[in-house]
């Protein structure tokens, strides 16, 4: 497991896990930085990825665009995970908006999430 100042994420069953940790607003440096940590850790593999955002009060739109597009790289998949009301009403408007280049879904359960990044495969 890879724990840095904004998230704690880790390899199991050719699934890159990515929690973010609690943080109030996720502006374009930190979604960088997130996204930098996390290309590091992957060394050049490509996995989906169950990205827990539950962490995350508020973005900016510029860090949603970021995370969007060059925030796929080595990404075949992302299952976003979080169960909270309006967070999901705001992460529907995200991939409707955003159009990430890779299949991405939202759930409220993780087991859901998982599922789906298998049967991707």
């Amino acid at each position: 497991m890879k724990e840095t100042a904004y998230a704690k994420f880790w390899v199991s069953d050719d699934i890159l896990f990515f929690i973010y940790k609690p943080m109030i607003y996720l502006d374009y440096p930190t979604a960088k930085k997130v996204v930098d940590d996390r290309l590091k850790f992957q060394q050049e593999i490509c996995y989906p990825i169950l990205c827990n955002t539950q962490g995350i009060k508020n973005t900016v739109k510029s860090a949603r665009d970021y995370l969007a597009n060059e925030g796929s790289a080595l990404t075949n998949a992302v299952a976003i995970v979080d169960n909270r009301h309006i967070s999901t009403v705001m992460l529907r408007f995200y991939l409707m908006k955003n159009k990430p280049i890779v299949p991405s879904q939202i759930f409220n359960l993780q087991e859901d999430a998982i599922t789906f990044l298998k049967s991707l495969k």
